[in-house]
């Protein structure tokens, strides 16, 4: 099972990693993921060894608040079993119904039903029930019943996204990771700290209140943004979905019970409405269409939550009725969790509006009161500040600055605080940077406080004692500084996902009655440029609905994905697919909604809902990358769960074994900061400690990865590619063999007929009936090949329309997928069965049939070098129909970029004719040792096993369209799906490459994902150099290992110092804007720069692999220094053209 749980308090990358660690040493945790970003925790366990509780009590006991948002059921004591038995014996009615009864009176039974027609039993029970108990019962009803199957029910899925606020840096998204992850029930969780979101995949019995209250027990905030059923099978407006209303105009509580009973009544009577939940004054009650009524809590506000199948009914026909329940008109619902707030929050959320302001806020109080504190520090020792007191022994001068220094320690510093009393609360687990920062000021201003109480007892006249006040003043000031700069860095990396969100439109114009629409369409012959022939209403985002129509005027967005149905314009999807220019756009068209409407009107027929729109579905994806962790950042956690304990240690050790040498030695063979401190040598050993602890910054370890991979992913949104996530930015750097699919993928997928004969038969068609049976079967099939037949067999027929129809009437159809198809072709009495496919399809389905026809044409169809279609009718061979296809602009330069620059090792995989495809190889350049041809969909990701066991250490990437592919894209090391449509294939692929139906650059999107992807992940190692070296180096310098050569790092600029280095990371992966595309013209480069050396991957053998590996590390870095020569002679890499 897994489970995602919100963690709130943590600050950096040790507070992640120490959680982590914890999680890891806790017996039933198979995996955990713990994001700083997203401050959520996405566990997997086993829920025979430990539960969520135990999890969430791990992860408190790190000294985080943890709250379950969500748990997927898997094989837990909880899942369901259905059991099917064999009754004999019932006569009668009362026979089943006594059957039926002694089963449920079983404890564990949820439901029995009993077929007196069919003599069965099917049982649905808890797994702690063994089948043989319930043949028991029946039996001891005076029935024979035998186990026919015992299966266990799979549970589904639930996804639930939170939104969590609170969180400063990697240690809290870690620790929130882990908590959530040890939820019982929660399967994955993933919290990135930048998007301040948590997306927690659990089974439907962890509630997401229960998820909350994880993370709330972590000292997060999290509000449930959305939560819906998690079915690979399903995709657009198929899964269930969720709505929230809050309820205006209730005035007392029988107010209250009157709308709650109105309430139940339509949503009890309302088809499609799975379950609902209301709260009314603190009183709440989860009730089902079956009227069961479960759980209570302390809700504030009035309350509807809906839980209902959009397919069935829709949240605009749910509002509109609800808001007519009350009689008086004074009660309305309004959407909580809507699209447009969500957006407006995240956009809100993203530029760290918030944490910008708070630290601000910080920092100018810091100062204001700071700076005098440093002044009296600094002027302390004179007049008259070095005589007056208030009383013997206590001068105004310390006072002065206790008092500003006690705001700044216990107010401005109240963050700090708080952290360090869930550190100790919690037994020393869950350090971070924040409590560094307390400890190192507590001791400043503990000393000081100190200091002041001697002066006093002993009645000190001779000078004020030295105080370290202002130490306490300047760390503040610089941490919050620090803070205020990198939370604006942060919200600049966030930039290319802001911009998609600013894309959702907030309303929409849709036609109100569709009969009045229909006359008023067909009777206008003029241009209908404006809605004042049919009614129209404007709705929220939130309500609009799949078949609607909406109207969409010159200039404005569209509102949601859909198909042109009146109208033709051009509409700029730049932001969306990258391109560049607008694409033109026609009757039968898709549109994505989000985009911008240029100068004509539309009419859209809506095929998916807002929340399932394709740019919803690029936001969540590239929010969801930031949970994705790579293998690098998993060690950068484990290195900052041990991270603050060591520092605390070293802070420790520098102060002892300092004193320690101070004592020993005489002052005079002391480094000389010892002998230049007026306060004395020990005040020295204190300075030492205190900047040990100040200087330690795991917070830059903790940014490395998150900051480099939103900017990474924001980069590619912004070009058309979207990246799920840093491990496959990770995993990207490893390939070194890139697969192709060939129709639509190399190829523009859309054939041309070429060639055909007719051969005659018993059936005695003549051609213009031949071409009708061809194509009425064709027609009924959506593939490439398919379609074209179609078409062209129309285009000899003579059907010239569109609306055009065959004669002959298909029945039985079926589809061989990598084969052909096949259906019974009718007209009158006339009747034919026919199979049009390829040799292997001819071969399947006819196994040791000799046509001495089609033997020869077989013969001559291997050697042919278009895609051939074998027709067989009535069981004869009846010919054949050539097709072509071609290459995709820019494939050829595309490849041979791929081959000579980057080194890959390019084949194809296809299901079309080995003629066809080495056609195609021919053309790009591709050896013919590199091509699997006439490869089913299904065995296409057996290609993948078998180059994996025969090649070590072997990465492949497989580029397809994501949808025949699936097993392909699923089973390589890195799936590349391109796609031209709005149904995006995301599930299967690693890298979604987007583009218009128009679009003369897809291929390019494999370049660009895969040098974004490189370009990324460099970045992180980078970032994580500069983190490892900082702490390597100055860590040393804090400790006063330098002191003999007189170099001492004081706590004040030790905390200057560490500031630096979170924001320098945050810059350095700002940088990665600057990321230009490659030019694909490289024809200047040196032919020692172009890595050409082939491999053989049908035949070729494991060393002699090694060996191109090899060289295609030594000719690669040759030709990265040549290429930056390039780039620096040229200002610049050119755009691709392609």
């Amino acid at each position: 099972m897994k489970a995602l749980f919100r963690i709130e308090g943590m600050t950096c990358g040790a507070c992640s990693a120490t959680i982590t660690e914890a999680l890891s040493a806790t017996a039933g945790v198979v995996t955990n993921n713990v994001s700083l970003i997203t401050e959520e925790a996405s566990i997997e366990y086993d829920p025979f060894l430990v539960t969520t509780d135990k999890l969430i009590e791990v992860i408190e006991d790190c000294g985080f608040d943890a709250t379950l948002i969500k748990s997927s059921e898997g094989p837990s004591p909880s899942s369901s079993v259905s059991t099917v038995l064999q009754v004999r014996g019932m006569t009668c009615g009362a026979c089943s119904a006594t059957i039926k009864e002694s089963l449920e009176s079983i404890e564990g039974v949820e439901t029995a039903s009993v077929s007196l027609i069919t003599e069965q039993a099917a049982v649905v029970h808890s797994q702690n029930i063994q089948p043989a108990q319930l043949a028991e019962a029946i039996e001891d009803c005076g029935f024979e019943a035998t186990i026919e199957s015992s299966t266990k029910q799979k549970q589904q899925d639930v996804v639930s996204r939170f939104q969590v606020t609170g969180m400063t840096c990697a240690a809290c998204s870690t620790s929130i990771t882990n908590a959530l992850l040890q939820m019982d029930g929660v399967s994955s969780a993933a919290v990135s700290e930048i998007t301040e979101e948590a997306l927690v995949k659990h089974a439907s019995h962890v509630s997401p209140e229960a998820i909350i209250d994880v993370i709330e027990g972590c000292g997060f905030d999290a509000v449930l943004s959305q939560s819906q059923t998690d079915d690979p099978q399903s995709s657009g407006d198929y899964t269930d979905d969720d709505v929230l209303f809050q309820i205006y105009g209730l005035t007392d509580e029988a107010d209250a019970s009157r709308i709650k009973n109105l309430v139940e009544t339509y949503l009890s009577s309302t088809d499609g409405v799975l379950n609902y939940s209301f709260s009314f004054s603190g009183q709440n009650s989860l009730l089902s269409n079956q009227d069961e009524e479960v759980g209570s809590s302390g809700d504030v506000l009035d309350e509807l939550s809906i839980h209902f199948n959009p397919q069935k009914v829709g949240v605009r026909h749910l509002i509109d009725n609800l808001d007519t329940l009350d009689d008086q008109g004074a009660v309305k619902f309004v959407i909580i969790n809507s699209i447009d707030r969500s957006s407006e929050s995240q956009l809100k959320i993203l530029s760290r509006v918030k944490e910008i302001q708070y630290w601000k806020r910080n920092l100018v109080w810091s100062v204001a009161l700071g700076v005098p504190v440093i002044i009296l520090n600094w002027t302390h020792m004179l007049p008259p500040w070095n005589h007056l007191m208030l009383i013997r022994g206590l001068y105004w001068t310390s006072v002065l600055q206790c008092i500003p220094t006690s705001y700044i320690q216990f107010v401005l510093g109240k963050v700090f605080l708080t952290k360090f009393r869930k550190f100790v609360a919690n037994g020393g687990k869950g350090a971070s940077m924040d409590v560094l920062v307390c400890i190192s000021t507590m001791v400043a201003y503990t000393f000081s406080i100190i200091a002041m109480i001697i002066s006093v007892w002993h009645g000190q006249t001779s000078k004020p004692p030295k105080t370290l006040f202002e130490t306490t003043c300047m760390l503040v000031m610089f941490i919050s500084f620090g803070k205020w700069l990198e939370n604006r860095a942060k919200g600049a990396t966030s930039t290319a996902l802001s911009k998609l969100l600013q894309l959702t439109p907030s309303n929409c114009t849709i036609v109100s009655d569709m009969e009045k629409y229909d006359a008023f369409m067909n009777e206008s012959e003029k241009q209908v440029d404006s809605t004042d022939g049919f009614p129209t209403r404007i709705v929220g985002i939130d309500l609009i609905q799949a078949g609607d129509v909406a109207i969409v005027l010159p200039g404005s967005k569209i509102s949601a994905d859909g198909v042109i149905i009146y109208g033709e314009t051009e509409v700029d999807e730049s932001l969306i697919t990258g391109e560049s220019l607008p694409i033109h756009k026609r009757i039968g068209d898709s549109v994505i909604g989000g985009s911008v409407n240029g100068p004509g009107a539309i009419h859209v027929r809506v095929t998916h809902s807002s929340k399932r729109s394709q740019l919803q579905q690029i936001i969540n994806l590239v929010k969801e990358s930031q949970v994705n962790r790579a293998p690098v950042q998993r060690f950068a956690d484990f290195v900052a769960a041990r991270f603050v304990p060591s520092v605390i240690t070293l802070a420790i050790l520098t102060f002892v074994i300092w004193t320690v040498i101070c004592s020993a030695i005489h002052k005079d063979r002391l480094p000389m900061a010892f002998n230049m401190e007026e306060n004395g040598r020990y005040f020295v050993c204190l300075k030492l400690a205190i900047s040990v602890v100040v200087v330690a910054c795991p917070c830059a370890l903790g940014l490395a990865a998150p900051t480099a991979i939103m900017v990474g992913t924001g980069v590619g949104a912004k070009n058309g590619v979207l990246i799920k996530g840093g491990d496959v930015f990770e995993r990207v750097t490893k390939l070194n063999v890139l697969l192709f699919d060939k129709t639509g993928t190399l190829t523009t997928g859309v054939m041309r007929l070429v060639n055909f004969k007719q051969i005659s038969t018993s059936a005695q068609l003549d051609l213009n009936k031949w071409w009708g049976v061809v194509g009425a079967l064709e027609s009924n099939s959506e593939h490439p090949v398919g379609k074209s037949i179609s078409q062209g067999a129309k285009m000899h027929m003579g059907l010239s329309f569109e609306e055009d129809s065959f004669p002959w009437k298909v029945s039985n159809f079926q589809m061989y997928p990598g084969l052909g198809v096949y259906g019974k072709c009718s007209m009158g009495a006339e009747s034919h069965e026919v199979y049009i496919g390829n040799l292997n399809l001819i071969k399947a389905k006819f196994p040791g049939s000799e046509f001495k026809v089609f033997d020869e044409e077989a013969t001559t169809s291997k050697t042919m070098v278009n895609t051939t279609a074998h027709v067989l009718i009535d069981g004869e061979y009846a010919g054949f129909v050539e097709l072509t296809d071609q290459l995709k602009p820019g494939a050829k330069k595309t490849i041979r970029y791929l081959q000579q620059v980057e080194g890959y090792q390019v084949g194809i995989v296809t299901g079309d004719s080995r003629g066809a495809a080495l056609k195609i190889a021919k053309e790009l350049g591709i050896p013919v040792s590199n091509v699997f041809s006439e490869v089913t969909p299904i065995n296409k990701d057996k290609v993948i096993t078998d180059l994996k066991s025969r090649l070590e250490d072997v990465s492949i990437g497989f580029i397809g369209d994501g949808i025949n592919d699936a097993p392909a894209l699923a089973q390589a090391d890195v799936g590349m799906a391109i796609s031209t449509g709005t149904d995006i294939a995301m599930e299967s692929a690693d890298i979604v490459l987007l583009s218009s139906r128009n679009s003369n650059n897809e291929l390019v999107g494999i370049v660009n994902g895969l040098s974004i992807s490189n370009a990324t992940f460099n970045r992180v190692k980078w970032n994580f150099l500069w983190a490892a070296l900082y702490n390597l180096i100055m860590l040393p310098f804090a400790m006063g290992c330098f002191l003999p050569f007189n170099l001492m790092l004081p706590p004040i600029a030790a905390a200057a110092a560490m500031a630096v280095s979170s924001i320098s990371v945050v810059v350095n992966s700002l940088l990665l804007k600057n990321w230009k595309q490659p030019s694909l013209d490289y024809d200047e480069l040196d032919e020692e720069t172009q890595m050409g050396e082939v491999f053989d991957l049908k035949d070729g053998t494991n060393a002699e692999f090694q060996i191109v590996k090899r060289d295609r590390k030594l000719t690669q870095r040759l030709r990265n220094a040549m290429l930056r020569g390039m780039r620096d002679r040229n200002g610049g890499y050119r755009m691709i053209n392609s």
